[in-house]
Parts: structure tokens; C-alpha cells; sequence
């Protein structure tokens, strides 16, 4: 499990741009991302450093978190 602190998450089309590319890089990816903490839990087999440079390539801020 991955938790990243996203920053300039902002809207549910933030949410589906995220979801979109991270289940691009594993189908089996589960998501859960919450708006108001700018938080995102994702079970994958990704590494964690992977999913904040995805994340930071489509233009908001993420920082692994705990």
C-alpha cells in the first residue's frame, strides 16, 4: 500500500486524472482518494517513489506520506 499527500487536488476530475494514470500503470490498482486531506491510498505492486513522479508529471504536488 502507497499513501501519497497530494497538493492542488482539487476536484473529481483531479481524482479521475490521477486514477486514470495510475491504473494505467497497474490495472490492479485500488484507489481511494479523499479531497479534503489531499490523500490518496493506492494498493499496487508500484513502488511508492514511481507513483509521486507520476503523479508530479501530471502537475500536482505529492509527497509519500505514512
Amino acid at each position: 500500500m502507497v499513501v501519497l499527500q497530494v497538493t492542488g487536488m482539487s476536484c473529481g476530475g483531479c481524482v479521475s486524472k490521477i486514477t486514470r494514470a495510475i491504473q494505467a500503470l497497474d490495472q490492479q490498482a485500488r484507489i481511494e482518494a479523499d479531497l479534503a486531506t489531499g490523500r490518496v491510498v493506492v494498493e499496487t505492486s508500484e513502488n511508492a517513489a514511481s507513483l509521486r513522479e507520476l503523479v508530479q508529471r501530471l502537475g500536482f504536488g505529492a509527497e509519500i506520506g505514512a
